[in-house]
């Protein structure tokens, strides 16, 4: 009998606790097997994987790992994760579950941000000359918000329509060296809104969170890239996301000030 319940504890410990009943074998093949990772869009097939338990979705281990240190939530249906299932090999079935350490401490990322906005006032503060206001979609008390909002959503949409590309502001080059966890998350805090209201523009979606999250994966890499070789509307849609991501200003502000040129 002790054998037995020995037997039996060693089991419990050197088992996977997601795959079996609650996680069978068949899920994982089924996220991995001539799957294409939502964030680099490469097979997953003969790639090192993981799968997310909470959601049963599949990524290339380095993408999730990179944007598990912004954010421990599923790029594609937002739910929450503090683990995932490697795949080393699927034609092995070689699969273990990798737990994930506590994100760092908010009170750091907090200072840093803190530092980051004493710099950009102070920079701001020793600009010779204001930038010309250039368009007003109502004052804010005496104008509904979901009016301003419908006219800005008209205006962002027109951008593309007319092919109109915007001309850079005050740049900080700063922002985007992206080879630390800060700045990402710095930058990706900044432009997910700026995303949201311009893939409700052009797409019409009123609740565009996937994108939104896949469009952020999506810039830090063309940042960490710099790979430009887009053209049309996407060549637009990236360069006006850079010229906001490197300006100082906030998003009603940038609006009231960003001056187009025509695409030849």
């Amino acid at each position: 009998m002790p054998t037995t319940s020995s037997s039996r504890s060693i089991g419990k410990r050197n088992s996977l606790p997601r795959i079996g009943e609650n996680f069978p074998e068949r899920a994982i093949l089924a996220a991995v097997k001539e799957q294409s990772c939502p964030i680099c869009l490469e097979n997953l097939t003969h790639r090192r994987a993981a799968v997310i338990p909470s959601c049963r979705h599949g990524y290339c281990l380095g993408c999730i790992r990179k944007w598990s240190g912004l954010k421990r939530s599923c790029p594609l249906c937002n739910a929450r994760f503090d683990s995932w299932l490697v795949v080393n090999d699927l034609a092995s079935r070689r699969f273990r579950e990798e737990r994930l350490p506590p994100l760092r401490d908010r009170e750091t990322v907090t200072y840093h941000r803190r530092r980051s906005m004493d710099v950009l006032e102070s920079s701001s503060s020793r600009r010779s000359r204001p930038l010309p206001w250039r368009r007003s979609f109502g004052r804010p008390g005496s104008v509904p918000d979901h009016v301003i909002l419908e006219r800005k959503l008209r205006w962002r949409a027109s951008i593309y329509d007319r092919q109109l590309r915007a001309v850079r502001l005050h740049s900080r080059p700063s922002l985007l060296l992206v080879n630390d966890d800060h700045t990402k998350a710095r930058i990706i805090e900044r432009i997910e809104p700026w995303l949201r209201r311009e893939v409700q523009a052009v797409l019409g979606d009123p609740d565009p969170s996937i994108i939104v999250h896949f469009a952020s994966a999506l810039f830090i890499k063309r940042l960490e890239r710099e790979n430009n070789g887009q053209s049309g509307q996407e060549d637009i849609f990236w360069h006006e996301l850079r010229c906001f991501a490197e300006s100082s200003l906030t998003m009603e502000t940038y609006d009231a000030v960003v001056e187009y040129i025509e695409v030849e």
